[in-house]
């Protein structure tokens, strides 16, 4: 049993590897399983035996996608014993560090989030719900550091998170128009651990 285990979680790891390499090169409507299971090195059946559905395996990546982004983003953020701005500073260097060790997830979270953004579907909602955890972070963040007197009192704390969550997008789409070049990566990443510096009362800015 425990090699069958084995065997089964080798399978869809490939399963998932080939699936992430199509989707996002070739996007999810232009990928069809059957290329998926030549890629992976499997017949379409033995696909199948996994996920049913070409959509079943997009929400199985998408969830895998979250759990290694936002969801471990969250636990190191919450875990962590500094204030309100060191807290966002790790938000953008943890997201930083996800998006270069998978530069996929990052292709198809935002593919997913275009090609899905009109349809009433469960990856519709995966994309949401990735968002979600990304807004009640920021949120958790803005909101014990205005209670603690870390960040500035006149802060609007919606405003804010909404435009950490845009800066956190557009850098990552900056970061990968530039072919994932690592330098540029570096100068987007200091430059969103600068902004979300004036946020706190010691900059002497206020950010509504």
């Amino acid at each position: 049993m425990a090699s069958k285990r084995g065997d089964s979680e080798v399978s869809i790891e490939k399963i998932e590897s080939a699936a992430l390499q199509l989707f996002a090169k070739k996007g999810y409507s232009n990928t069809s399983l059957e290329q998926v299971a030549a890629v992976a090195g499997f017949t379409k059946g033995a696909v199948y035996y996994y996920f049913k559905t070409k959509e079943t395996l997009l929400l199985h990546l998408l969830a895998r996608i979250q759990e290694r982004s936002i969801v471990a983003t969250a636990a190191r953020v919450r875990a962590m014993p500094d204030g309100a701005v060191q807290k966002l500073e790790a938000f953008v260097q943890l997201q930083a560090q996800w998006a270069a060790t998978y530069p996929n997830d990052l292709v198809i979270l935002v593919l997913t989030s275009l090609e899905f953004h009109n349809e009433d579907t469960p990856v519709r909602e995966a994309v949401r719900d990735y968002y979600r955890h990304m807004e009640s972070l920021l949120t958790e963040v803005f909101t014990a550091g205005k209670e603690s007197g870390q960040i500035n009192q006149k802060v609007d704390i919606s405003a804010a998170v909404l435009a950490n969550i845009a800066r956190h997008d557009g850098n990552m789409l900056l970061w990968h128009r530039s072919g994932c070049d690592p330098s540029v990566g570096r100068v987007l990443t200091s430059a969103a651990r600068h902004a979300v510096r004036q946020f706190g009362v010691e900059s002497g800015q206020v950010v509504a």
